[in-house]
């Protein structure tokens, strides 16, 4: 009953009710691009028409009116859901595993590995990720790889802190010990008894993770260093020249941005209380 009641905690129910929502909207565009009005060959992109710019919500059939290229505003936003969740998913994953290994390897690696990872993570948490990003981008130019790179280089640090600290508790436990004095191997210790053990941790990171990765990214792409039209950040570069003409545009870009990562964010703290042993 006690577990009952963790998995029914009131953040992940919002959470996953948020998310919900998002999923079938994603799912809903993926269907239109690629099935009814495009295919795997030739994906649908919304069409500029400027015989329909601004045209206000539910009028000529858009739902959330057009922007200021007449573009469907719903189509606009559904493309803006896919780039950032994917590029999310694709950036903290990729932390996720670099994070790991660096973790893992500052604990039982050399002492030189040690200390310059240390000020590795050091320098990076140190300066505001932003400018790191937008440092990197200068370096490696304006495209979808150098945001991606950027968004990494910015990221796995706080996975590293993370996995460092539960390794360090994970090999003080006893029967990490006993397998060590029998003679198991560091790769095998490593994929059989600290990754399943700190794991739970590393997933609370990396569902709030997604949401810091969708901020950074819709930074940088109102910045003018996205990787896609449709970076909602980009977007609300462009709202902004009508946000007294056309206010709802502004409206409905910031309400989708923020309710996706008020999702994330009551998802990850729904599972930081639901893993918590003492809850």
């Amino acid at each position: 009953m006690k577990l009952m009641r963790k998995k029914m905690n009131r953040e992940m129910k919002w959470g996953a009710a948020i998310l919900s929502i998002y999923l079938f909207w994603l799912i809903y565009w993926l269907f239109q691009k690629y099935i009814l009005q495009g295919s795997l060959s030739r994906p649908y992109t919304p069409d500029i028409d400027m015989t329909k710019e601004l045209v206000a919500p539910s009028f000529e059939s858009f739902w959330f009116g057009t922007d200021l290229f007449g573009r469907s505003l719903f189509e606009v936003l559904s493309a803006g859901l896919s780039y950032s969740l994917s590029l999310a998913v694709l950036v903290s994953a990729s932390c996720l595993m670099i994070g790991i290994v660096v973790g893992y390897l500052t604990v039982v690696g050399p002492r030189f590995f040690k200390v310059f990872f240390d000020l590795i993570t050091n320098i990076v948490f140190i300066f505001p990720s932003i400018l790191i990003a937008i440092l990197v981008m200068s370096v490696t130019g304006q495209s979808l790889k150098g945001l991606i790179f950027a968004l990494i280089i910015t990221g796995w640090p706080g996975y590293a802190r993370i996995a460092r600290g539960e390794t360090q508790r994970v090999l003080g436990l006893s029967y990490v010990e006993s397998a060590k004095a029998i003679g198991v191997g560091p790769f095998r210790l490593f994929r059989k008894c600290i990754i399943p053990d700190i794991l739970p941790q590393i997933m609370i990171h990396f569902v709030l993770g997604l949401s810091g990765v969708v901020i950074s990214e819709a930074a940088l792409g109102f910045l003018g260093l996205g990787g896609s039209e449709f970076s909602w950040g980009a977007l609300l570069a462009d709202a902004k020249s009508v946000l007294l003409e056309a206010p709802y545009v502004t409206i409905f870009i910031s309400l989708c941005m923020a309710g996706l990562i008020i999702g994330l964010n009551l998802m990850g703290d729904g599972l930081r209380d639901y893993l918590d042993p003492q809850g």
